[in-house]
C-alpha cells in the first residue's frame, strides 16, 4: 500500500488534544503527502519533517500538530461505543507461533476487529470496525494506514488500538 492517499474521496477530520473536532472537509478528490518545502531527511534519507499537505479539489490545507484521521466508505462509531474496554482473555497459546500467525493474516487476509483511535493526549476520536481489517506502514512520519472492507483510513499523529471484535463480544 502506497503512503500517499492519492486522489481518493475521503473525508478528513483534525482533532484538538481533547480528541474535540477542529475541522472536517469532504471532497471527492484528495491527496496526503509530506510538504516538500518542509521536507527534511537526515543522512540515511528519513524523511524529518512533520508537516502534511491536504490537496482537496484546487485547494490545499497545511497541517501539522494535532490529530488527523483521513477515510473513505467507512463509518465513525465514537458516538456509539465505549470510552473504556475491557478485555478478560485466559486462552493458551505459543506466543511465536501466534505472532506469525497474526502477521501472516494481517499481510493476506486480514480480521475482524476494532480500530478505536485516539487523540495525542488518549480523547478517543473514532472508532472503525470491519469484517477484514489490516494494518500498513506509511512512508510519511507518524501515519499509519488500514484498508478496512476494502476502504482506506489514513491516521496521522493519533494513538490507537486495535481489537479482535472476538474479544469484544465475550
Amino acid at each position: 500500500m502506497r503512503s500517499k492517499i492519492g486522489a481518493l474521496p475521503l473525508t478528513v477530520s483534525t482533532y484538538d488534544s481533547n480528541g474535540q473536532k477542529i475541522d472536517q472537509i469532504k471532497a471527492k478528490s484528495v491527496n496526503i503527502h509530506t510538504d516538500k518545502k518542509m521536507s527534511q531527511k537526515d543522512d540515511k534519507g528519513n524523511e524529518g519533517s512533520s508537516v502534511i499537505d491536504v490537496d482537496y479539489g484546487h485547494n490545499r490545507m497545511i497541517h501539522v500538530g494535532s490529530t488527523l484521521i483521513a477515510y473513505e466508505g467507512l463509518k465513525n462509531y465514537q458516538d456509539v461505543f465505549s470510552k473504556h474496554t475491557n478485555i478478560n482473555d485466559q486462552n493458551h497459546a505459543v506466543p511465536i507461533l501466534n505472532t506469525m500467525y497474526q502477521n501472516f493474516k494481517n499481510d493476506w487476509s486480514g480480521d475482524s476487529k476494532v480500530v478505536m483511535i485516539r487523540s495525542q493526549l488518549g480523547m478517543p476520536v473514532a472508532v472503525f470496525a470491519g469484517k477484514k481489517v489490516s494494518i500498513h506502514k506509511s512512508d510519511m512520519k507518524k501515519s499509519t494506514q488500514f484498508v478496512i472492507d476494502g476502504h482506506r483510513l489514513f491516521v496521522y499523529r493519533a494513538d490507537y488500538t486495535v481489537y479482535p471484535v472476538a474479544s469484544l463480544k465475550k
